[in-house]
């Protein structure tokens, strides 16, 4: 069976439905069910079931998946090892890193990298799945809200900041030094959700330690999103400080929330194995902008 079918029946699967897998895949419906039969014909086993007119996953495709799963996994990381060979990145850095940690203090890290090594060093930035990614050996490196606290990994502390306010110039609240947790009252609340890696989000521990988290209106996922919203008006973004080295609140009031609980940003790798060159020199940078 070719890794194809084998990723129409993942999703398959993981999505619930044929109509949901399409979507996933960026394929039509009908090349879904095609694939399943076909599947299904040459395992000789029961994909596909019908519930109230519904194409639904058998319990004998839920186990296969199960089973399947890791292999899968090996496989895309072979096809896209592949692809990087293919474009001569075979020798990278690699990166994996949550979205609101991307936009701030990783890139001023990664272009004094590169110009360590005269800007020899090909990069490869990851996102999401960021514990498994390295579980896997899939990167050389990690940052996120952490830690993310698993045996075979380490957490190091690279930086800390408070929450920050990011709101339009022309809102009544750009006008003062200082937000308090009052002054939140009645306003509409942009912030990150759950970064879906750590243990203990150090993030959501500060908004929750704020008595913020149950009046967050709009939760994004990137920065540039929620900075991207508070100027048009649509609310108040609640982030961490790194925002402000980034640029992305250019024309905006940032004011700092008083006594904000901090944030802090980790980096991680592997436990037992040295980190290469490359990947020193951007721990270096990263823990160097922490001082």
């Amino acid at each position: 069976m070719k890794l194809n079918a084998v990723q129409v029946i993942d999703a398959f699967v993981r999505l619930g439905g044929t109509g949901e897998a399409a979507q996933g895949l960026a394929i039509s419906q009908s090349a879904v069910i095609k694939s399943l039969h076909q599947a299904e014909h040459e395992l000789d086993l029961s994909l596909v079931a019908t519930v109230q007119g519904r194409l639904t996953p058998t319990p004998e495709a839920i186990e296969l998946m199960r089973l399947a799963r890791p292999a899968l996994g090996s496989l895309r990381r072979a096809r896209h090892e592949a692809d990087m060979i293919r474009v001569g990145m075979a020798d990278r850095l690699r990166i994996a890193t949550v979205p609101g940690l991307a936009h701030s203090i990783l890139p001023p890290a990664i272009a004094a990298t590169r110009l360590a090594l005269n800007d020899s060093a090909a990069v490869e930035v990851i996102f999401d799945h960021v514990r498994d990614h390295l579980a896997a050996g899939d990167v050389d490196l990690a940052i996120s809200y952490g830690p993310i606290a698993i045996d075979g990994l380490l957490d190091v502390v690279l930086k800390r900041c408070p929450l920050v306010c990011v709101l339009g110039r022309p809102h009544p609240l750009a006008g003062l030094d200082a937000l308090t947790h009052a002054d939140l009252d009645g306003e509409r609340l942009i912030s990150y959700g759950p970064d879906g890696v750590s243990r203990s989000d150090s993030f959501q521990a500060a908004l929750e330690q704020a008595g913020l988290t149950d009046r967050i209106s709009i939760t994004v996922r990137h920065t540039d999103t929620a900075c991207h919203l508070a100027r048009e008006g649509v609310g108040i973004a609640v982030v961490d400080g790194f925002v402000i080295s980034s640029g992305l609140t250019e024309g905006l009031a940032v004011r700092p929330l008083e006594e904000s609980p901090l944030v802090t940003a980790y980096a991680h790798h592997r436990d037992g194995a040295p980190l290469d060159r490359a990947a020193g020199i951007l721990l270096d940078h990263l823990a160097g902008a922490a001082t």
